[in-house]
């Protein structure tokens, strides 16, 4: 069964999915599961459509899954910002194929003014809002990424919330949006404090770096750069992906004397790694390859397959489904 619900004086949101309970409760739209036969939320679970919402010539922004993707452009001509869009070469989340998603918030700015789509809340669920042509117009489709669980397993039936909000300007939108967000997730500790300032070894030497290289930029820092305080190393320090406590012939002595070395000239050690990749070549996948994952047709699922597709290593590189233990250095 549908529903129209108002949103706003002019926009009604259509509530499309007859297993999924949505009300308005104050300006948020909240949605809950209902079902009494439960089966599985797919990836592309349809919550609620707003109809002929987007002229032709709109501009449009909205963020991909990850940090490194944004959306721009007008509706038949959308422009990927950032290096590794969801779907394509470097980044696969969805098929190449598939209507491009705007996750979180969706912002419209057309001849009316500002209008932003947003989930305020991601407690359990990714959600995203897709563009879909009908002979109407442009309608805005709102979804949740169930990730295929099953709500008999679930602690509670709510699901996450979102919101329609109408301004004149861009930063009045995004003002409003940030506080509902903020309702369902308070800042956590220590988001107000001075950011980090140091030096990260991938930057200057990428795989290549050597133990020799972070030591002496490290004197140089405690040297002359004393605002520097932490020393991040990064990718190249291990012998493989994921053989993290395995130094590379690089590191001779290992990572423990390297820190100790670090700390000696007052500055701050920091590591990189990967925990849920390994290669072909690790010791953890030549012994343990029940511990990783596998396609329905038994193949291994690689790393370009779902995800970045960009790692260094990534022709025989694979997807974990357990985290090594690691020990404290």
């Amino acid at each position: 069964m549908t529903e129209y619900i108002s949103v706003l004086p002019e926009l009604d949101a259509l509530a499309i999915n007859p297993d999924i309970e949505i009300k308005l409760e104050g300006s948020e739209l909240t949605c809950r599961y209902r079902s009494i036969f439960p089966r599985a939320l797919s990836s592309q679970t349809a919550l609620l459509r707003f109809a002929n919402q987007v002229e032709t010539g709109a501009q449009l922004l909205g963020d991909g899954f990850q940090m490194l993707c944004q959306t721009a452009g007008s509706p038949t001509a959308l422009v990927d910002v950032g290096r590794c869009p969801d779907n394509n070469a470097s980044y696969r989340l969805y098929p190449t194929d598939a209507p491009k998603r705007f996750y979180n918030y969706l912002v419209v700015e057309q001849s009316t003014g500002f209008q932003l789509y947003g989930f305020t809340s991601c407690h359990r669920f990714a959600g995203y809002f897709e563009l879909e042509q009908t002979h109407h117009g442009i309608d805005v489709v709102a979804y949740l990424d169930g990730e295929e669980s099953e709500p008999q397993y679930w602690e509670t039936n709510q699901l996450e919330s979102l919101i329609v909000i109408h301004g004149g300007s861009l930063e009045s939108v995004y003002e409003r949006y940030a506080q509902h967000i903020t309702n369902h997730h308070p800042a956590r500790r220590g988001v107000a404090e001075a950011s980090p300032i140091g030096w990260c070894s991938w930057y200057a030497y990428y795989a290549e770096v050597t133990k020799q290289n972070v030591i002496d930029n490290t004197h140089i820092m405690a040297e002359q750069l004393n605002d520097l305080q932490w020393v991040l190393l990064d990718d190249g320090y291990q012998a493989f992906m994921g053989d993290w406590l395995t130094p590379s012939d690089k590191f001779e002595g290992g990572v423990k004397s390297l820190i100790a070395d670090i700390r000696a000239q007052g500055r701050k050690p920091a590591i990189w790694l990967a925990p849920f990749i390994a290669q072909a070549e690790s010791e953890v996948f030549q012994q343990h390859p029940d511990w990783f994952l596998k396609h329905p047709s038994g193949e291994l699922l690689k790393a370009e397959d779902i995800t970045y597709g960009g790692w260094r290593c990534t022709r025989g590189t694979f997807w974990m489904r357990h985290i090594q233990r690691c020990k404290h250095t």
